[in-house]
């Protein structure tokens, strides 16, 4: 891993608009450093998301925070926008990351409250070889990794015990009540989640939010080794979905 830093002005300035698509990557063991950093705004006529968000990693039991551009956030960012920016990550290995979106409306006439949506994407699904490990453990593929069939996912709402956001909310921990949007291998997340609604912000209000959490795990699987050169990214993909007023 490699720190960076970068001013957080410019950070939510590139999220801010009207929707974000923060590019994610991962890639284990050896091979080159995979760094995917790209974020981008999406077209939505009458409301502007920001985010925040925190983002930590675990490697034998010692957990780091590696990203928090919350307002008294300590974390050390990258120079570039983006989550979950790892190389060499290796079976056992966990993390997190926790997002909160507000809203403004940048048409008046607009309903009071906007939902916004989740969907993951996986962009690319990269073999970076095909080593000798690899083969004994049953991997035949060339040219597409399997990374993504070894990563446990869990994403869910951070809406704190009963919903009340004392009790929990948006603590990287999933806290009893509070709703999984989904959970599986990446492959089977990023295939259940589209256009998942987030929860209803009110953007006549300041500071009102949804926040969500997505833990991942890289399982010490008996086929590890199939993976042992891949890489894989994918986008998290977060829209205005619709008013609700």
């Amino acid at each position: 891993m490699t720190d960076h830093s970068i001013n957080r002005r410019r950070l939510i300035g590139m999220l801010s608009g009207t929707g974000i698509a923060a590019f994610v990557g991962l890639g284990y063991a050896a091979g080159d450093p995979i760094r995917y950093t790209y974020a981008s705004s999406h077209s939505c006529d009458e409301y502007t998301l920001d985010a925040e968000w925190r983002e930590t990693y675990t490697r034998n039991g010692e957990t780091t925070l590696l990203e928090d551009t919350t307002p008294d956030g300590s974390g050390s960012e990258p120079d570039e926008p983006g989550l979950i920016q790892l190389d060499n990550v290796l079976p056992g290995d966990r993390g997190t990351v926790s997002f909160s979106l507000t809203a403004d409306r940048t048409n008046p006439d607009a309903s009071d409250t906007v939902s916004p949506t989740l969907g993951i994407d996986l962009t690319d699904r990269a073999e970076n070889g095909l080593t000798d490990p690899e083969e004994a453990a049953g991997d035949t593929t060339e040219t597409v990794g399997e990374l993504q069939e070894y990563l446990q996912v869990t994403v869910w709402k951070n809406t704190g015990i009963l919903g009340i956001d004392a009790l929990g909310a948006d603590d990287l921990t999933q806290q009893i009540t509070e709703p999984t949007l989904s959970e599986g291998t990446l492959a089977d997340v990023a295939a259940d989640l589209s256009d998942e609604e987030l929860g209803t912000i009110d953007a006549t209000v300041d500071d009102d939010s949804v926040s969500v959490t997505l833990r991942w795990e890289f399982a010490n699987d008996a086929h590890i080794n199939e993976a042992q050169t891949d890489s894989v990214t994918f986008a998290l993909d977060i829209g205005c979905g619709g008013d609700s007023a």
